[in-house]
């Protein structure tokens, strides 16, 4: 091999160098030669000093060149010492030809070079090219070593303050900074029920009107004031959450703090506090509130519900009313006897009837298909769904519902190029007869089910306890009918069953439009779910769209469609289509 010098020195001056030889000419010769190539050079008359030396400068020689046969101690011990030390130190040894034992074994220790004596100048470059080759080797390795680890750890350090960051998203809310509704369920999905919890459900009265009176910034300070004032009013004790919109959550043991004194200082609390001025006034709120006290934290908000639901219906702000279960139960039982009764005799006098609802495309604003919903007409009033669904569902004449409509939409439709949706239950695909129905009623009223959507329910999906409904949707599809999830984000279904089963469209759940205009949470949300549909080619339809704001804003956010009473209320009969 032809070594330059230039080549040799590019690698060796800048390395450090132990020379270790006992006798005085040779080494003095061999130095003046290793100077002209190497950095620094430190030198040894035998092994026992070398070893001194190298543990004075550990890790700090690049490479050792050492003789074999030396008093005090030779090369093969120095050599065992120093790799105990350091088991990756380069090696080079000096050997004479009789010295044949030693130097087999300098092999068997995995020594990185051997220069013979009497020293020829072309053999020492060529020996130390080889290794100073191995220790720029080595230094580059342990260069991007460091490199590398520093990277992970900048990576690491990132991936933390994400995690950080995410965590604080998922469950602290943006404008209270309170825990949000995701920390509240987690709490009471994990709360060992062992005794009971009272729950405090807070309302701000008319908050609406904040909203559209001042700017949405002071409505979004007001927000965080009633979460620093209810802090303020609470004990270390108790849980204090912002749930959903302009509503609270207070969580605590009853037996630790009465809920009625709570609720009492609360509500003097902000009567006599503004929560801000506007235009140099001061401005106050109210709050309702319904108290529920359960074992069974599964009931604590639905509970707490019905009784904010009963003090808001007196019409009086400021008020507070803990649920009491046998009056509730008492009053729903009686309500949904009234319905059941009034939904038999309005099936018996055909008084069912389809209302259409115009849904748009929100890039033409031209109307692309209609939802069909179910009205009652009872001497001139129209009742909504609202009232008669749960009734419909307790008498077991929810399948009888959605044949009438379907028997009743697909006459309306009949022979003609229009796009329409119907609403299906889980007790319709659970019916063995329920495609045979369909397949003889779009046959009878010329019906191309490709114009078809069919909306179904979370829970249709989630369910893993009866594949019927799973299997009978499939069906559907191969049928040539589209499929829309309703509600979608209400309940806990996932982007690979909608996909697995071939859902066609997403109606993002009407709590999340809703004030979107102003509400931050609900535009992440619905921004989320829409850019998550898109990658799985998911047109996605906001309903109960009511403003003009909302609109502009559902379709900032890239839904591509809107159905709502901002472009028509339900009709009872659809707006006409050219053939």
């Amino acid at each position: 091999m032809q070594i330059s010098f230039s080549d040799l020195l590019a690698l060796t001056s800048p390395l450090r160098v132990l020379y270790v030889e006992d006798d005085v000419v040779l080494r003095e010769n061999t130095i003046a030669l290793l100077r002209d190539l190497f950095g620094e050079i430190h030198e040894a008359s035998d092994g026992k000093e070398a070893l001194m030396l190298y543990q004075e400068h550990q890790g700090n020689y690049d490479i050792v060149i050492t003789d074999l046969n030396m008093p005090q101690m030779n090369g093969m011990d120095l050599i065992r010492n120093i790799q105990i030390i350091n088991p990756k130190q380069p090696i080079i040894v000096v050997s004479a030809h009789n010295e044949t034992e030693y130097f087999l074994e300098s092999i068997r220790n995995n020594v990185n070079g051997y220069i013979l004596k009497p020293i020829d100048f072309n053999q020492l470059m060529e020996t130390v090219y080889k290794v100073a080759s191995l220790v720029k080797e080595r230094q580059e390795k342990a260069k991007n070593q460091i490199q590398l680890q520093e990277k992970i750890e900048e990576q690491n350090q990132l991936l933390a303050q994400n995690s950080q960051t995410v965590h604080e998203f998922l469950t602290i809310d943006k404008v209270t900074k309170l825990q949000n509704a995701t920390v509240l369920y987690n709490f009471l999905d994990t709360f060992v029920q062992d005794h009971a919890l009272t729950i405090m459900l807070y309302n701000i009265d008319n908050f609406s009107f904040i909203n559209q009176t001042y700017s949405t910034d002071f409505a979004d300070e007001a927000l965080f004031k009633v979460g620093e004032y209810l802090q303020y009013n609470l004990s270390k004790e108790v849980h204090l959450y912002r749930y959903n919109s302009d509503e609270f959550v207070i969580i605590f043991d009853p037996q630790i703090i009465n809920p009625e004194f709570v609720a009492i200082q609360i509500q003097a609390f902000f009567r006599e506090t503004p929560i801000g001025e506007y235009e140099g006034q001061p401005i106050y709120i109210t709050l309702s509130c319904g108290i529920a006290t359960a074992q069974n934290p599964a009931l604590l908000l639905p509970n707490a519900r019905i009784a904010l639901r009963e003090a808001r219906m007196r019409g009086i702000p400021n008020q507070y009313n803990i649920y009491n279960t046998h009056d509730a139960f008492l009053k729903q039982t009686k309500i949904e006897t009234e319905w059941i009764q009034k939904f038999r005799i309005a099936m018996e006098d055909d008084r069912i009837i389809p209302y259409f609802q115009p849904i748009i495309d929100n890039a033409t604003g031209e109307i692309v298909k209609y939802e069909c919903l179910a009205r009652i007409e009872d001497d001139g009033e129209i009742i909504s769904p609202a009232h008669f669904l749960e009734a419909a569902r307790r008498s077991g004449l929810m399948s009888n519902l959605t044949r009438l409509m379907i028997n009743k939409s697909y006459k309306t439709f009949s022979g003609q190029n229009v796009a329409f949706s119907l609403n299906i239950t889980n007790e319709d695909l659970l019916n063995s007869n329920f495609i045979d129905f369909l397949q003889a009623k779009q046959k009878s009223y010329n019906i191309e089910p490709s114009l078809v959507t069919f909306e179904i329910l979370e829970d249709i999906i989630i369910s893993d306890t009866n594949q019927i409904p799973l299997n009978n949707l499939h069906i559907l599809k191969d049928m040539g009918y589209l499929l829309a999830l309703d509600d979608f984000g209400s309940d806990r279904s996932n982007f690979n069953r909608l996909e697995n089963l071939g859902v066609d469209f997403l109606k993002i759940d009407g709590q999340f439009i809703k004030n979107i205009d102003t509400i931050t949470r609900n535009q992440d949300i619905v921004e989320s779910i829409t850019t998550m549909a898109k990658k799985l080619n998911m047109p996605v339809i906001a309903e109960f769209v009511s403003t003009k704001e909302e609109f502009e804003m559902v379709k900032q956010l890239g839904v591509e469609y809107s159905q709502g009473y901002f472009f028509n209320a339900p009709l009872k009969l659809p707006i006409h289509h050219e053939q």
